[in-house]
């Protein structure tokens, strides 16, 4: 743990470390839960590996940490992944870490029921995020036209949504958990719906590597994703335990609050990676404006390493 919080502070500080040594960067987010049970329970350091988890604020900063090959391997939403790809970031997405876990989230007293009930109201977003494609995805299997149906916002961090929407700023917000489920316990939050209701166990997060630590060290992301199947298995298996290890990492939160965020009617925590899905987000970002192009599967995926290690 000391070695995680030290690894905070010294992130930005630190240049290309070659050798046994492999910087993770990754956020605060249940389905990054994984990395947190990999590094509590010094899962790398068992396979023989010298790795450093580090939480970073922010997934730009993760995507410009990658491209000056500051870290080896970092996680982010699939979204993130695909339009760094598309902007020649030397990365590819060599796993999952989990689906489902976002939706829409309004006050308990708006009187609202389904999807339909947001037009004319006030939604925000993180424009070109997850959490905007699956919310233009759902907008448009509901008939809903963005455009003219509805006002959407753009912010940039989840906190402030939630703000924004309890004090009336806002009539809903597209978000994810274990915020939603916190807002819901609060008394004053419902969820209105989960995506999963739009497109079933849709991607959330991926594991992506900088194409020079997979040219160069294919035994060490071997190992790599070895833990981190490893750790996804546990986090499945001991869905107590995994709750009290994400409050360690994502200060603020409630064991009882995340455990219930947790449930499979909410999310799941998944290392499988399937092409057909990433191509399909990759598709949506184009037609929603966020791409130019869509990059060639080869150039998304390598998925061989993990195909090694789950045989």
């Amino acid at each position: 743990m000391m070695g995680f919080l030290l690894g905070m502070v010294l992130c930005l500080l630190i240049p290309f470390l070659g050798g046994g040594q492999v910087l993770i960067a990754i956020r605060t987010a249940n389905d990054h839960s994984p990395f947190y049970i990999a590094d509590k329970l010094r899962l790398y350091e068992k396979e023989g590996i010298e790795a450093r988890v580090l939480l970073i604020p922010s997934n730009t900063e993760i995507v410009e940490g990658l491209k000056r090959k500051q870290f080896q391997l970092g996680a982010f939403p699939i979204t993130t992944a695909i339009a760094a790809i598309a902007h020649r970031v030397p990365i590819k997405i060599v796993a999952m870490t989990g689906r489902g876990s976002d939706g829409i989230l309004v006050r308990r007293d708006s009187g609202m029921k389904g999807l339909k009930d947001l037009v004319g109201k006030r939604i925000a977003t993180i424009r070109a995020s997850i959490l905007d494609v699956l919310l233009l995805y759902a907008l448009e299997e509901e008939g809903i036209d963005p455009k003219r149906d509805l006002r959407i916002f753009y912010f940039m961090k989840l906190g402030d949504m939630i703000s924004a929407l309890k004090t009336g700023q806002l009539d809903a917000t597209s978000n994810t958990e274990p915020f939603m489920t916190e807002a819901e316990l609060s008394g004053w939050g419902k969820i209105l719906c989960y995506y999963t209701a739009f497109w079933k166990a849709h991607p959330c997060c991926v594991v992506v590597a900088h194409k020079e630590f997979i040219e160069r060290s294919p035994h060490t992301l071997q190992k790599i994703l070895k833990v981190h199947v490893e750790a996804v298995r546990y986090a499945n298996d001991h869905p107590e335990e995994t709750a009290h290890i994400i409050c360690e990492y994502m200060k603020g939160f409630d064991p009882g609050v995340v455990l219930e965020s947790l449930g499979s009617q909410k999310m799941s925590i998944s290392y499988e990676v399937y092409p057909d899905e990433v191509m399909r987000m990759a598709q949506l970002m184009k037609r929603y404006g966020l791409i130019e192009e869509i990059p060639p599967q080869g150039e998304l995926l390598e998925l061989g390493f993990l195909k090694e290690v789950t045989r």
